[in-house]
């Protein structure tokens, strides 16, 4: 079985692969046919772990990163080998998933999303516009038995801005202040519209290359006892911004976040961030946070120590 899912909603997608990896780990409990590619570093056991036999009979799960922004000569060598394995799209026994966080429209998107609608399911994750975010605001929060009324989630995200990340890590917050409810009081106590919470000092730091203040960030964080899921969720959103505003032209801040759904200081901030990373930097700093992002929610790794890893490699870079 194939399935594509790609999308500038990386929140929605990577929930997806979470349910997906926990779901296949609760069936089969040895984890050793799980494999996962990125296909901007290396593929060249794709073809093996598709074509080998499964250990202890189970089947395998095969995450594909990157399907979709891949040089042309990279999805040539990927179409190829999914190609070569026959009756793929049916199998029973293998259930590959590709899966990229965002992707421009143009002929070879066009081809490649061909490709995997002949072969598969495809599903594109796009940002909600603010009905329909406050409609999923409500619905996950009822969910997590998190009380918040429609006129409070709409005042919050006309606050913070259209970003499923940014939105939904301030609910988490707010709900662990006020105790499982939220209301327009304690949005206006404790979320910072025009300037960053105490979470984006971190950020701010790892957006200036000071890799030492954000380690100091990280430790006050600590001595507070904030949850490391919520400062992740901050990192994540902070850094697909510069993502989205290194493969695009605006003639102001005020038109970045007006196409972004971004408060304007928050993109004045953004823009001037740019020049400290390469194009290709913010790509990788990005995907490494998707995979620490899965990792942590999925109990594979701590996120303290995920976080502290993630900084000290700015500090080597």
């Amino acid at each position: 079985m194939i399935y594509l899912y790609y999308g500038e909603n990386s929140f929605l997608i990577r929930e997806k692969l979470a349910r997906a990896k926990e779901a296949y780990h609760n069936k089969f409990k040895s984890g050793l046919n799980f494999f996962k590619f990125d296909l901007e570093e290396n593929c060249g056991d794709l073809k093996m772990a598709l074509e080998s036999q499964s250990m202890f009979s189970e089947k395998k799960l095969i995450f594909l990163r990157g399907i979709l922004s891949v040089p042309e000569s990279k999805w040539d060598e990927t179409a190829g080998i999914l190609s070569a394995v026959g009756g793929l799209e049916k199998s029973e026994e293998v259930i590959l998933v590709g899966y990229d966080f965002s992707a421009a429209d143009s002929a070879a998107l066009k081809k490649r999303l061909e490709f995997f609608n002949k072969k598969g399911k495809v599903e594109k994750f796009i940002n909600y516009d603010q009905p329909k975010l406050i409609d999923w605001c409500l619905k996950k929060a009822a969910g997590e038995n998190i009380k918040i009324t429609r006129g409070d989630a709409a005042y919050l995200i006309n606050g913070v801005g259209c970003d499923t990340d940014h939105v939904w890590n301030e609910i988490l917050k707010l709900s662990a202040y006020g105790r499982g409810a939220i209301t327009k009081a304690n949005i206006d106590s404790s979320v910072v519209f025009d300037v960053v919470s105490s979470n984006f000092k971190v950020t701010d730091a790892l957006m200036a290359k000071n890799a030492v203040l954000a380690l100091k960030g990280l430790e006050d964080q600590w001595a507070k006892n904030e949850d490391p899921i919520l400062i992740l969720g901050a990192v994540v959103w902070q850094f697909r911004i510069l993502v989205k505003l290194a493969g695009a032209k605006f003639a102001s801040s005020e038109e970045a976040a007006k196409k972004l759904g971004l408060n304007p200081w928050v993109a004045k901030k953004s823009l001037a961030a740019l020049k400290n990373f390469s194009a290709g930097e913010l790509k990788n700093i990005y995907h490494n946070l998707a995979d620490i992002d899965l990792a942590v929610k999925t109990g594979q790794r701590d996120g303290r120590e995920a976080l502290e890893d993630f900084v000290y490699d700015f500090l080597k870079a």
